[in-house]
């Protein structure tokens, strides 16, 4: 969700995707904390020929049906990636946990970023 007030701030409610290492090119470590928002799927669109015989128009709903019957795995868009060395990792007091709600606020002024969890100060 991207709200902005005043035009100032754009806000964008997400949650702690995954929290992995990382390693770059050259073997550095870090810890990847990525922040995102489950994707939207777009509704499935089934067209059929009026010409059908009846027993396959019969059919049709049940096999439309199948899909939905199996879980889908959920699908997230990054908005933000942070990239920490194990040393950073290590001194932060509080550490990002799966699952958890935050709000990035991005000053539409500078280009400025703030991080906060939801429900912390």
């Amino acid at each position: 969700m991207l709200g902005a007030t005043l035009s100032e701030t754009s806000i964008i409610h997400c949650k702690v995707i995954a929290v992995h290492p990382f390693h770059d090119v050259y073997g550095n470590e870090f810890v990847c904390v990525e922040f995102g928002l489950e994707a939207q799927k777009p509704p499935s669109v089934t067209s059929m020929p009026q010409t059908l015989p009846s027993e396959i128009s019969a059919v049709m709903p049940v096999i439309r049906q199948i899909p939905k019957l199996f879980p889908q795995a959920r699908q997230y868009n990054n908005r933000l990636v942070l990239y920490l060395t194990p040393k950073e990792w290590e001194i932060m007091r509080r550490k990002y946990n799966y699952g958890e709600e935050a709000q990035i606020k991005v000053d539409n002024r500078d280009g400025s970023i703030h991080l906060q969890l939801i429900g912390t100060t």
